[in-house]
């Protein structure tokens, strides 16, 4: 089911889950869900595919509202770098906005003779960087890989039967094309589901997956620019300065002046 892609707004978000809170939803992140019970649930998820920037407005719009979810971050995105200070400190915001951060994986990385030791090493990068336990996770693209079982390191996976089949449903904005239904559909039939969104849709008022990732790249192409103008900058006052430098180097290790 392909609709207008100018939907995806982030005032169209915010009233989303505004209308779930009034018709009494429980809203919340998988650490958090408890089953789909005495009123609908509404099981919030963001897979962190291109941009973390885009998921911080997203983590701070929800806790404006109240509202916690689960951030699935990726540990060896080709678009971000987890170890950059940027990346760090953004992390540690959303998780500061009272969400859950979860590990977004490529089934393959954690099959074969490293499979496990592989997995064990992202968990812990992600628990250095959240300063909590990474108890979800979520496959990247499941249609381009095969399932691997994370036990018992991780229990909680975004596709497993309870999360997406009856009594709860599954609802995605990936490539900006619903499949079957909107979420405004089923708040109006009071229906419990999962929701997945990828935050630079919402983000970034672009209309189609197309404009999103061009906006994107820009964004990146920019970043990248601003600092390799900096280290330049900062290059050539190292050696403006390096006569002096030298000298205080040398000074703090103990060594005699340079003759």
């Amino acid at each position: 089911m392909v609709q207008e892609t100018n939907e995806f707004t982030i005032e169209r978000y915010r009233a989303i889950l505004v209308r779930a809170g009034s018709l009494g939803y429980r809203i919340g992140p998988f650490r958090a869900f408890d089953g789909a019970r005495d009123r609908p649930a509404l099981l919030l998820r963001h897979d962190l595919d291109h941009a973390i920037e885009p998921a911080l407005r997203i983590a701070r719009l929800e806790a404006d509202l109240g509202v916690a979810s689960t951030f699935f971050v990726q540990t060896a995105c080709a678009f971000y770098n987890l170890l950059a200070d940027e990346e760090r400190a953004r992390i540690a915001t959303i998780v500061e906005l009272g969400h859950e951060i979860g590990l977004h994986y490529v089934s393959a990385r954690y099959t074969g003779a490293k499979g496990s030791e592989h997995l064990r090493a992202d968990i812990a990068l992600l628990e250095d960087l959240s300063g909590q336990p990474v108890t979800a996770a979520a496959q990247h693209v499941p249609t381009d890989g095969e399932p691997v079982s994370l036990e018992p390191e991780i229990a909680i996976e975004a596709y497993q039967p309870r999360f997406t089949e009856h009594p709860m449903s599954y609802l995605s904005d990936s490539l900006m094309a619903w499949r079957d239904t909107r979420p405004e559909e089923l708040l109006d039939a009071r229906a419990s589901f999962q929701f997945l969104t990828h935050p630079e849709n919402w983000t970034e008022g672009a209309n189609g997956i197309g404009a999103v990732l061009d906006s994107l790249k820009r964004a990146a192409l920019d970043a990248t620019e601003r600092r390799y103008e900096e280290v330049a900058a900062y290059y050539q006052r190292l050696l403006a300065e390096r006569a002096e430098r030298d000298r205080l180097f040398r000074a703090r290790r103990g060594l005699p002046p340079r003759r």
